[in-house]
């Protein structure tokens, strides 16, 4: 039986659904905020994003996927063109590595494997920028930055699970 035009369509759409959620996630975290704190300790969503989807969805966000996400996000943000998409190629690397530790395991062992990955793909992002910069940039930012990203890491997890759970639970 062939699928009709708007079955094919929608199934497209849904395949992109990761992807569009997390560039989604990704404007809204860029938005200015009216504290200088608060901009100097901004989550890293898009590494938040990117680590949700390869664990559970390591299929619709392959590293096409990943490649095309921190370009944009890197468009989005004010940092150096290619310090996010590296960080998101080291958490790719990372979590798709360790993917048979994390796959069907509660929050809580995600959450943990979060706060282990985060630190790492930071440091590299702030080795490169330092590169950049030609001077160690302040750790006390980077530090914040995890800080923020461990303690959103549920909410963006349990949006991110939403979408998981309505949209794209039946194609597993």
């Amino acid at each position: 039986m062939t699928e009709s035009w708007s079955e094919t369509a929608k199934d497209k759409l849904y395949r992109l659904l990761p992807l569009l959620c997390s560039l989604l996630l990704v404007f809204f975290s860029y938005l200015p905020l009216s504290s200088p704190m608060a901009d100097n300790a901004r989550p890293a969503m898009a590494l938040m994003c990117a680590y949700f989807w390869l664990v559970y969805r390591p299929d619709l966000f392959n590293l096409g996927v990943v490649f095309v996400f921190g370009m944009i996000a890197d468009g989005l943000s004010a940092a150096p063109f290619g310090s996010g998409l590296a960080a998101l190629l080291v958490m790719y690397l990372l979590t798709t590595n360790l993917i048979r530790y994390l796959n069907g395991r509660v929050f809580v062992v995600l959450w943990a494997g979060a706060a282990l990955l985060l630190p790492v793909c930071l440091l590299a992002q702030w080795l490169l920028l330092s590169f950049y910069y030609g001077q160690p940039l302040p750790l006390l930012q980077l530090f914040f930055s995890y800080l923020t990203s461990l303690a959103c890491y549920p909410l963006i997890g349990g949006l991110n699970a939403l979408i998981l759970n309505h949209f794209l639970q039946e194609d597993i």
